[in-house]
């Protein structure tokens, strides 16, 4: 159980009777109510909701993650590091989360959110950011360390309180930036649990209270808010208190002192019973470790202090520098991050150029900026500007033809794939370069230019330019970590759009083409029709002339033309290919003398085919759609005549086999291949010339599956067979919406 003795200690300190002096509560009330207090980062808050659900799955981690740039860029600039050491490099965020962990990734997310919501701490030699980064990981790491040796129950818990146990001062600091400075350089000269004592003297509350408040505030563990209250406890206090509390009290002390310094030795043998030889083995490879994760993190590493604000040899010059230039990054980070959501919620190739013009004058300063985009030809490069820019009108059809320059800055960037600008050596002097260039520079209005190759996946999407003078190129040139991003991402959202018009384009086709099959479809259906009726008008004009009646002839013609409004009324719904099947009890051999008389008189005109009807013995009775056999009977037929190129026979049998009736269509053509008569029934396949469209033999297959049958063909040297197989049964139509 949690000491007794701390609990009252800490009661009593915060709420000891005192008129004349304000309580810890009143200043963190006021702190409060001030609207000094920092907010947690709203990703931060979703990602800690996240994990302390048991059911979370990783891919909602990773999207919560890569909502954010600044934790993103983290999460993957860690696992691929030194310090991680994986095998082959991890490119997504999902695979980062696999790889290290859901604690991990919290822990990562609340360090680069903590970076963020203090990054208005003014610093100076006396407390500096990246010192106080340094000595945070250093604890954060000892308590790792220690968790795993005593076998405590979470080490990821253990490196967390490591990582915030001072981040009371930081909250202080920028609540009283004028009182908490002397006493700041008191505690120089002293431990840091006398500094809490003066905190307390002065400010009526220390970091320890403050970083335990702010924890509770933004609803992380109780555990890690106490380990971070009574981390400067005395060691005999400390000793009865949660295991956290332990761990984080002696990463203290070992962050502050030589592992076998007395007090440290005294203190891991009284809290955990280790050794002094085993404490020793706490602190190995603590030092690698933190400049390992200080250079991916980018923080500065001190070389001589082990505190917060301990001073250094280089001077508070130094350190100011490094830490308006950390603070700096982060707010870049922070601006690019809204950047490139809004290129993330860019629909078109206009609104993502706005973007990035926009990003590139926001975060950098600078107006004069255009792209150039491929259009139908990968050799030639379009401006492109928003309507807003400057150079909108001025750059309207300007084209770069990468064939034709290959000294320019343009086609260097596109071929080394690197960042390439017109200025040269320290002073900054501009070269003339090619004559492009130097027409491009005097378009910008500028001393020089910067050009950005945007690449995604090896795949050139374009070029970034940016006009700016000589002077802003020196601010720039320490920004190009920046820029980079910002055309990586640039270049990513351009290639989302570019595929996705790719893929409209090809919906829009495979529409078109699938609308042009089914014309191709119904104009067939209606060719056959319309011969017959062109025969027969034929054959009628004859028998006319010869004093001969024509009522067969107009029966049949009768016939015809309802078979064309029948295609006519389907023509209602395009969307449904075929109509359903209306089944009728015919007798087949009637029924097929029927069908095949207006193709045996038409043969008969020409005099060149015979077309023979062969039946099996006995009458043959089923119940069928006669439009449909109709339609594949003439097809079969009029593809025998297409294939006989000179006299032949067509020959039409019948034959009954068990519960299924054959109907054979057998010509004395050429044949078919072996090879084509895997495609003969797949729309648009014909083994004749391109005037075919090879539909014929797609359509009757479709009708006979909708009359449960089937249709085959075998073929040899000479005869070629189609077979059309038909239950004798009525079959079972399936209902159609």
């Amino acid at each position: 159980m949690l000491c007794y003795t701390v609990a009252i200690m800490q009661i009593y300190s915060i709420f000891r009777p005192n008129v004349a002096m304000t309580t810890a509560n009143d200043v963190l009330s006021n702190l409060k109510v001030s609207g000094n207090l920092p907010s947690m980062p709203q990703v931060l808050v979703q990602l800690l909701d996240s994990c302390r659900n048991p059911e979370v799955n990783i891919q909602k981690i990773a999207q919560i993650v890569d909502k954010d740039a600044a934790l993103s860029a983290k999460v993957l600039q860690l696992v691929n590091s030194a310090f991680i050491g994986t095998r082959k490099a991890i490119r997504t965020i999902e695979q980062a989360v696999v790889y290290l962990g859901m604690d991990t990734v919290r822990n990562l997310a609340i360090s680069v959110s903590v970076q963020q919501v203090f990054r208005r701490v003014e610093t100076n030699g006396l407390l500096s950011i990246d010192r106080f980064w340094h000595h945070s990981y250093t604890n954060a790491l000892l308590a790792q360390n220690i968790a795993e040796t005593v076998q405590y129950t979470d080490p990821a818990e253990a490196y967390l309180a490591g990582l915030l146990h001072d981040i009371g001062k930081l909250l202080l600091w920028m609540a009283f930036p004028g009182s908490y400075a002397p006493l700041l350089l008191k505690g120089v000269r002293c431990h840091n649990a006398r500094l809490a004592f003066l905190e307390e003297e002065k400010l009526q509350i220390n970091h320890c209270q403050a970083g335990a408040w702010l924890c509770e505030q933004w609803h992380l563990p109780t555990l890690i808010a106490d380990a971070i209250r009574y981390h400067h406890h005395e060691v005999d206090q400390v000793r009865q208190a949660l295991p956290l509390t332990r761990i984080i009290s002696l990463a203290d002390l070992l962050s502050h002192h030589e592992a076998d310094a007395p007090e440290c030795v005294e203190a891991a043998e009284k809290l955990f019973g280790l050794s002094a030889e085993k404490t020793a083995t706490l602190v190995g490879g603590i030092e690698e470790q933190v400049a390992q994760l200080a250079e991916q993190l980018g923080i500065h590493i001190p070389r001589m202090s082990r505190t917060t604000h301990d001073k250094e040899p280089e001077g508070e010059g130094v350190h100011r520098e490094t830490s308006l230039g950390l603070i700096n990054r982060i707010r870049e980070t922070s601006q690019l991050s809204g950047l490139l959501d809004n290129l993330l919620r860019a629909e078109n190739r206009e609104q993502i150029v706005g973007a990035i013009e926009q990003g590139v004058n926001i975060l950098f300063n600078e107006e004069q900026c255009l792209l150039l985009l491929p259009d139908t030809s990968a050799d030639l490069l379009f401006a492109q500007t928003s309507r807003d820019n400057s150079l909108a009108q001025q750059t309207k059809g300007l084209w770069y033809d990468t064939t034709t320059a290959p000294e320019s800055l343009l086609n260097r960037a596109m071929v080394e794939k690197i960042p390439q600008h017109s200025f040269q050596g320290a002073s900054g002097t501009t070269f003339s370069g090619n004559l492009f260039d130097v027409q491009l520079q005097h378009l910008l209005g500028t001393e020089g230019m910067i050009v950005f190759p945007l690449n995604c996946r090896n795949q050139l999407e374009g070029l970034m330019v940016i006009g700016c003078m000589k002077k802003s190129f020196r601010a720039l040139s320490s920004q190009m970590g920046a820029l980079a991003l910002l055309a990586n991402q640039a270049a990513a959202a351009l290639q989302l759009d570019r595929i996705r018009r790719q893929q409209a384009e090809t919906v829009a086709e495979e529409r078109l083409q699938a609308a042009t099959l089914i014309a191709r479809k119904i104009g067939h259906e209606i060719n056959n029709p319309l011969a017959i009726l062109r025969n027969y008008l034929h054959v009628m004009e004859r028998k006319i002339g010869q004093g001969q009646g024509v009522v067969e002839e107009l029966a049949i013609i009768d016939g015809e033309i309802e078979r064309l409004a029948r295609i006519t009324r389907g023509l209602e719904d395009l969307s449904r290919e075929n109509s359903v099947p209306q089944l009728i009890h015919v007798e087949l051999h009637t029924f097929l003398e029927k069908t095949l008389a207006p193709l045996q008189a038409a043969a008969a005109v020409e005099n060149r085919v015979q077309i023979i009807l062969s039946p099996a013995d006995g009458p043959i009775e089923l119940d069928l759609d006669p439009g449909f056999l109709q339609q594949i009977v003439q097809n079969l037929v009029k593809n025998a005549l297409e294939a006989i190129q000179d006299h032949g026979i067509i020959a039409v049998r019948t034959e009954v086999e068990n519960t299924q009736v054959h109907i054979h269509v057998e010509d004395n053509g050429p044949g078919i291949a072996a090879e084509q008569e895997q495609e003969l029934f797949r729309a648009g396949s014909s083994t004749k010339n391109s005037v075919h469209r090879g539909l014929g033999l797609s359509i009757s297959a479709s009708l006979a599956r909708q009359m449960q049958g089937r249709l085959r063909c075998t073929s040899s040297a000479g005869p070629t067979v189609f077979t059309l197989t038909l239950p004798l049964k009525s079959p079972r139509i399936p209902c159609h919406d």
